[in-house]
């Protein structure tokens, strides 16, 4: 009988999710927690990091990309951009890098570990001061790789590229129902952001004792690990990498 697994991935992946669920023998449930929103405020921002010269521009995800291109397009040739200031490039994870070959780029660099101490280690090894970084990221992106940075004597520009919107309860009401009912083998939650909606959606739904039952809880990171500790529940398994993929080969192992 196949296990049953859980997620809670935004609505351009799920189908694929899905499929690579399948493939890998697993039987798949899941649904959105939030939204992704492109900041049209970012084309702005960007032409002016340009305009001020960089040396490394930095993707935190593969929806970082696809959000910066959508909003460059037709209006700013990103590619170009960075093929003639001579940019270095670092993509954050697999996912993330093949993403930006898909827009014909060639990444420079990628930490080991795909997290914000992963980031801190890349940088530390080839040194960064009086270098010019820019990050493109989601609005929830954490402070602390930009504090190191600037500690190294770095100049930063941090930019939103998209907000993160929570779905409408209204929404989630019978999905979260769904999911009570499916009684997964292993929730997976591939970020401490994403945990932190679905939690928070489960209290408003008044849900929060229902929704784990028997399920080991699967993180992706120490940082997703950590914030659900800080709830009072514990990850039974730390995933070492960042795709969903390498999660999947993980449990059958677990």
């Amino acid at each position: 009988m196949r296990k049953k697994i859980a997620a809670f991935r935004p609505e351009n992946v799920l189908h694929h999710t899905r499929e690579i669920a399948e493939r890998h023998g697993f039987d798949f449930f899941g649904f959105p927690v939030f939204e992704l929103v492109a900041r049209k405020e970012a084309l702005k921002e960007i032409e002016a990091v340009f305009e001020e010269g960089v040396d490394i521009v930095v993707f935190t995800s593969a929806n970082g990309v696809k959000k910066m291109f959508g909003i460059c397009e037709g209006k700013f040739d990103l590619n170009k951009k960075i093929s003639d200031a001579d940019v270095e490039l670092c993509a954050i994870g697999p996912a993330t890098k093949e993403e930006l070959e898909k827009e014909g780029l060639k990444v420079n660099l990628m930490p080991v570990e795909y997290s914000t101490e992963g980031l801190k280690n890349l940088f530390d090894a080839f040194g960064v001061k009086d270098r010019r970084i820019a990050f493109l990221r989601s609005s929830e992106g954490g402070k602390g790789i930009i504090e190191f940075l600037e500690s190294k004597r770095a100049f930063v520009m941090d930019i939103a590229i998209y907000e993160v919107k929570k779905k409408d309860l209204t929404e989630c009401k019978e999905p979260f129902e769904g999911f009570v009912k499916y009684k997964p083998d292993y929730v997976i939650f591939t970020s401490s952001l994403t945990f932190k909606i679905f939690l928070e959606l489960a209290k408003e739904l008044d849900m929060r004792e229902d929704v784990f039952g028997n399920a080991k809880i699967v993180a992706i990171g120490d940082l997703t690990a950590k914030s659900i500790a800080e709830e009072g529940l514990k990850a039974d398994l730390v995933a070492e990498k960042s795709t969903f993929e390498d999660v999947l080969k993980e449990l059958k192992s677990f």
